[in-house]
């Protein structure tokens, strides 16, 4: 995929969640913009990242041309029900 619509999707104001599909078939989950970053060789992912922390259990990083395509995902917040 071009690093320019990877861009786009991650500086869209307001940001949609989305998930990053790989021609390996590895998926990664972008909840919030801070999960992913473009770096100089392709898209840094961090996993188990917890928004307002800076605690990650790791990352994984890929080439652009290694993302076969994004889904937009619904905000992945769960509400409680009312009682």
């Amino acid at each position: 995929m071009d690093k320019e619509a990877i861009r786009s999707e991650l500086n869209r104001e307001p940001f949609i969640p989305l998930r990053l599909h790989l021609k390996d078939g590895r998926t990664f989950d972008v909840p919030f913009r801070q999960v992913a970053r473009i770096v100089s060789s392709g898209v840094l992912v961090f996993i188990g990242l917890k928004e307002g922390t800076h605690s990650a259990k790791g990352y994984d990083r890929f080439a652009f041309n290694n993302v076969d395509r994004i889904e937009h995902r619904k905000n992945g917040r769960k509400r409680k029900k009312a009682s």
